[in-house]
């Protein structure tokens, strides 16, 4: 049984008859070929629990029942416990009729559900349980029932998503945020940023845009400043905001342990709410609010079940987390008390006939915007203006997902040129890189490392901000395994004592 199994654990059979009234027990009493005749409650209580927890009596009702009513007992058996909102959409619900109207109607004759049969037969009852953060009204099959209940199968649904073939086109991000990220941070290190809501102004923007990966695409850019803040790697103090010792400490890890804190730090957010930035719905009212950080586990649970490396459809995974977890964003099993309209046309999205486009809007949301952002995994296309259909957890976001390890990349130290050109392989230390932005000029970007280039303007604005001539030709030969050109450190030397040229 579950670890959150206790809505009958606690109680026996007798004690759950015996809160029934008259007419109940006596619903249960036919339903089992048990004639009464003038007993009183508590008898006919004795009378039942002797009765029902008979194997062969068991055996005799159950056969009796149809294919569904079976289905039902056997699916509440194999869960331990069921939330009665799930059970409700598979097999139908209670009435909940009071003693007169059920004496009255003899409603046990015409059972509304299969569940409300099994309800009748004193096979099922209703409690509040809790289990995987849910707490609320469950069906559950007391545990001397239980011990007497045959072996019954029932398929439960299972998570699988449906291969896809390697898409035409194909779009991996890798570590193109967490570069953003340091993009930024070294810009908010050598300007003055004065942006209350936002980190960066268009005046910046602008700048930057040549090296932001991100630069165009506003909801992008909208992420990378929230997680600069979210993961303190930047503050806003006396009028500006500048990098952290969060930052410099983040600077100086591994690869995947830097892209591991971005995807924590958004994990962790619930400040970032993916169902209000959906572009196909519109969120209204206050009076209701949703859990990002419980939608994005319930999708990271059943993405740690995709195959690594290899591509799916996205239909599949939203039509698999439909079938096995649809209640992820709402585990109370609650679709009419969300204000949620249709961007479009405006219709209330009310009720779980749309749950596709709300919880199935959002799967596909987080797929395609932050968890490729983050590089766990990779996008498909048939064309590249035609939408996303496939998808592939990436061994990165494998990684940082916990489920493997990769090699970690040993450092390798700068290249300085004798035409004062600084090459920065991909695997350098990226805390040297952000050093390295105080007194160089960012000419270009290529996959397996940056340019820079030392100039006079550069060398001199480090030196009148306090560093030294000599602090930053031991920075260069300390980053570069001790080779850098005596021409090079010559000219350092040089721009370090020529004024600059006035206009």
């Amino acid at each position: 049984m579950p670890s959150g199994y206790n809505a009958g654990m606690t109680r026996t059979l007798r004690s759950y008859l015996s809160e029934y009234p008259r007419i109940m027990l006596e619903a249960i009493a036919e339903g089992w070929s048990i004639a009464l005749t003038d007993e009183q409650v508590p008898e006919i209580v004795e009378r039942l629990v002797a009765e029902m927890t008979s194997a062969a009596n068991v055996e005799r009702v159950l056969q009796r029942l149809g294919e569904s009513e079976r289905e039902a007992l056997a699916y509440v058996a194999a869960n331990g416990q069921a939330r009665a909102h799930i059970v409700a959409r598979k097999y139908g619900g209670l009435r909940h009729l009071g003693a007169g109207r059920l004496e009255w109607e003899q409603a046990w004759h015409e059972p509304a559900s299969a569940m409300e049969r099994l309800w009748f037969l004193g096979l099922l009852y209703e409690g509040y349980g809790a289990d995987e953060g849910f707490r609320g009204k469950v069906f559950f099959i007391p545990t001397e029932l239980l011990a007497v209940l045959p072996s019954m199968h029932v398929a439960l649904p299972l998570f699988q998503v449906k291969a896809a073939s390697p898409p035409p086109i194909a779009h991996y991000d890798q570590d193109a945020l967490a570069r953003d990220v340091f993009v930024l941070l070294s810009y908010a290190r050598n300007n003055e940023l004065r942006g209350k809501r936002d980190i960066l102004s268009a005046r910046d923007l602008s700048r930057l845009q040549p090296r932001l990966a991100g630069a165009r695409n506003p909801a992008r850019l909208q992420f990378l400043q929230h997680l600069c803040k979210e993961a303190r790697f930047i503050t806003f103090a006396d009028g500006a905001w500048k990098p952290t010792n969060e930052a410099a400490n983040w600077l100086k890890g591994e690869a995947l342990a830097r892209r591991r804190v971005l995807f924590l730090a958004w994990l962790q957010d619930a400040r970032w709410n993916e169902l209000r930035l959906l572009p196909s719905v519109r969120c209204e009212g206050t009076n209701w609010r949703n859990e990002p950080i419980l939608g994005r586990q319930g999708v990271l649970g059943y993405l740690r079940q995709c195959p690594i490396g290899s591509w799916w459809t996205v239909t599949s995974f939203v039509e698999a987390m439909h079938e096995v977890a649809p209640d992820f964003l709402r585990l109370d099993g609650d679709y009419d008390s969300w204000h949620i309209r249709d961007a479009r046309t405006g219709q209330f999205l009310l009720g779980f006939d749309h749950w596709e486009r709300v919880e199935g809007a959002l799967i596909r949301y987080l797929l395609e915007c932050p968890l490729t952002w983050l590089g766990v995994v990779a996008l498909g296309r048939p064309k590249e203006d035609e939408p996303v259909d496939c998808c592939m957890l990436t061994p990165e976001g494998a990684a940082i997902l916990g489920l493997q390890e990769v090699p970690v990349c040993p450092r390798r130290p700068f290249v300085v040129q004798s035409d004062l050109q600084v090459i920065v392989p991909r695997e350098a230390s990226w805390y040297d890189r952000f050093l390295l932005e105080r007194f160089a000029r960012w000419v270009e970007e290529r996959k397996e490392f940056a340019r820079y280039a030392l100039d006079g303007s550069t060398v001199r604005a480090c030196v009148a901000s306090g560093v030294s001539v000599d602090q930053i030709l031991a920075f260069l030969q300390r980053a570069s395994a001790q080779r850098v050109p005596e021409r090079v450190a010559r000219i350092v030397r040089a721009w370090s004592t020529t004024k600059p040229p006035t206009s």
